[in-house]
């Protein structure tokens, strides 16, 4: 029987051969010199698409049989399908980086510094693509999912001085009763078996052996290409005899992996996303920009904003990358997760070419190094956008791993959501629990409301508030507002130690300890006592009673500060939080009893120094002046660093040990 609860999945695939009506098509994948005119098709290539829902997200893999799709390209796929009704975030496209499609990135023309991109050609394959999404959409049925691997070492071949090789077939399968609906299969070697004189549209051997699968399995197969930075088949450029060799190898692998699977628990889909700036070292691909070869929207400064992903299904880890990482570079980071499943995809949503890790990568690459044997080649580098990219794509991708607690302290209800709406919103939607915990009660924030009434309202308007912004717990102290000065400061001191050792946050957000003229004494109160908090919580001296109740000491490792007077000296975090306004917004607007109050002192401060703002006049903070007073706020702050909305903390970590520790 299948659950309302169970995983559901559409699949469809489209064709995207070029027709002859198109005009002039330019087989792209090897250098970057004048490519040859398709004349014929080997086989078809199509864009294939799986849609997997769990009842609350929904995601869009789609895996298109071209050399690589650019981010104009992606974002054009993106704007139809959101008109769709899909979310942005949670569509991927993955380019199989087939070396005998269509060029589809401009790199391969008639001659040096002309594109071969078919403009009709490309309209021609977004419509396929959206089409195909649109079709898998109508025929979502509950799915078991199953996952297999079988290593096939003696297909794959790395040229490098250093051989890191990944050489494992992965197979993730969604099965509806005795019928499969669709699959997404991996494999780590480059599509390349085809030659450099070859003429002929072919999906290569990915391309051909999802045609086998499809017509011996039923349902939709898609490829995504692996760990394959540096690594070729051992068949590489040797033509469509040696490609069938490849074919029947590789299937057999295939089927090996699909008769070891084993079902995955799997009822819930979580999509966390890091955004990153890659640094653009490499000449030659800012002169393809410059030549307006390549259409980078996003480059700002030698910066080329992009993303790196993670789609978990159950113990099933899809991680995507825009480019082609090494093995070396991502392979160290899985090591520790032990019970867990990785599954790489390359070419997801951009094509950056080459990550590249430290340890491998040569300040001089030149092409064989021993060119009669041709036994190491280092010259991936000049596909590469340089060292610094690469670092940042293992960053991403360790971090994108780490499952963080985010414990958000403030006195007051509306503090949080005020000054750390957008942090908090990020955080929650990157997976990570937030705790947020509110230390008053807020009726000295009240107007015109009896104690018991307002405690009460606040409570409920604070709750509706964090939830807004993804909150797992809300925690309420209740002391009495602006009054903390009142209290024990030791005992106050004990609550949030007691706190720090049983949830174990990683990171902490509160008020900063030293702001610029600061008034309110439960801020300044708060923000000392949890910064200390923070400090005695690791030691095993301060309230030893905590471990008669089976705490153990806790460190902190990050916290951000905040304070609407922060002191623009040690201001050293600066948040984008554009795509989170609309929750930071809700989040404030919840707040009607205490924004009531915080309308009412604004309007008395505006008449105080002579001035009537328009906004104020009316002291019921309606949406709307909610709405224009956060955006005009913050978009200030935002414009201090050039983006639309921002938010700025001192951020707090492990200070000069960065320079002296290595990650783990």
């Amino acid at each position: 029987m299948f659950s309302e609860k169970m995983m559901k999945c559409g699949a469809h695939k489209a064709e995207i051969t070029p027709k002859p009506e198109f005009g002039d098509i330019y087989i792209a994948g090897y250098a970057t010199m004048e490519a040859p005119l398709v004349d014929g098709v080997h086989d078809p290539i199509h864009a294939r698409t799986l849609v997997l829902s769990d009842g609350n997200e929904r995601v869009v893999l789609v895996s298109v049989e071209v050399v690589g799709l650019l981010q104009d390209e992606i974002n054009k796929i993106k704007d139809d399908l959101e008109g769709l009704g899909f979310k942005r975030s949670r569509i991927f496209v993955l380019a199989t980086h087939t070396h005998a499609g269509p060029d589809t990135m401009g790199m391969w023309g008639p001659f040096i510094g002309k594109s071969g991109v078919n403009l009709r050609y490309m309209l021609f394959l977004r419509q396929q693509v959206v089409a195909s999404v649109t079709q898998a959409l109508k025929d979502m049925k509950p799915v078991d999912v199953s996952y297999g691997e079988k290593k096939i070492s003696n297909l794959i071949q790395n040229f490098r001085p250093v051989k890191n090789v990944e050489d494992t077939l992965q197979l993730i399968q969604f099965k509806y009763e005795e019928n499969i609906i669709g699959c997404i299969w991996t494999f780590p070697a480059q599509p390349e078996i085809t030659n450099r004189e070859n003429v002929q549209i072919s999906g290569d051997y990915p391309g051909i052996i999802c045609n086998i699968i499809e017509e011996k399995n039923g349902g939709v197969s898609l490829f995504g290409l692996g760990l394959c930075g540096s690594q070729s088949p051992i068949y590489v450029e040797q033509g469509y005899e040696k490609l069938e060799l490849m074919v029947n190898e590789v299937y057999k692998g295939f089927e090996e992996a699909q008769r070891i699977s084993e079902r995955v628990e799997a009822d819930q889909l979580e999509i966390r996303t890091r955004k990153i700036d890659l640094q653009l070292e490499n000449a030659d691909f800012a002169l393809l920009q410059t030549l307006s070869i390549f259409n980078l929207p996003e480059v700002k400064e030698g910066i080329i904003g992009s993303s790196v992903s993670k789609i978990r299904i159950g113990n099933l880890h899809l991680i995507t990358i825009p480019g082609e990482p090494f093995p070396g570079l991502i392979n160290p980071l899985l090591k520790k997760y032990a019970n867990e499943k990785f599954v790489i995809l390359s070419h997801v949503n951009d094509s950056c070419g080459y990550f590249i890790p430290r340890n491998e990568w040569n300040l001089a690459p030149v092409e064989f190094l021993k060119p009669e044997k041709k036994e190491e080649f280092v010259g991936h580098e000049n596909e590469s956008m340089g060292l610094k990219a690469s670092e940042t794509v293992q960053e991403a991708v360790r971090d994108i791993l780490k499952y963080q607690k985010v414990m958000a302290v403030s006195p007051h209800a509306d503090d949080i959501s005020i000054f750390s709406g957008g942090l908090l919103a990020k955080f929650a939607e990157e997976g990570n629990k937030v705790i947020c915990v509110r230390v008053t009660d807020d009726y000295g924030d009240c107007v015109g409301l009896k104690p018991e009434k307002a405690i009460k309202r606040n409570r409920n308007e604070a709750e509706k508030a964090y939830k807004a912004l993804g909150a797992e717990e809300v925690i309420h102290l209740d002391h009495p507002s602006d009054t903390l000065y009142t209290v024990d400061y030791e005992v106050l001191r004990e609550q949030f130690v007691r706190l720090i050792r049983t949830h174990k946050p990683d990171v902490i957000v509160t008020f900063d300890v030293a702001p610029l003229y600061e008034e309110n004494p439960d801020h300044i109160i708060t923000a000392r006592a949890v910064n200390d908090a923070c400090w005695q919580a690791s030691f095993d001296t301060y309230y030893t009673e905590h471990f008669n109740d089976g705490l153990e000491i806790h460190t902190v490792g990050e916290r951000y500060l905040f304070s609407e007077t922060l002191n623009p000296q040690v201001v050293n975090s600066h948040l984008d939080i554009t795509e989170y306004i609309e929750k930071k917004i809700n989040a404030v607007s919840q707040h009607q009893t205490v924004m009531k109050n915080w309308f009412h002192q604004r309007k008395l401060l505006a008449r105080a120094n002579q001035l009537r703002v328009d906004l104020l006049e009316e002291e019921i903070p309606d949406p709307i002046r909610v709405n224009i007073l956060v955006r005009f706020y913050y978009s200030e702050i935002g414009a201090s660093f050039g983006v639309k909305y921002g938010e700025i903390f001192r951020k707090l970590d492990a200070g000069f040990l960065n320079d002296l520790g290595n990650p783990i």
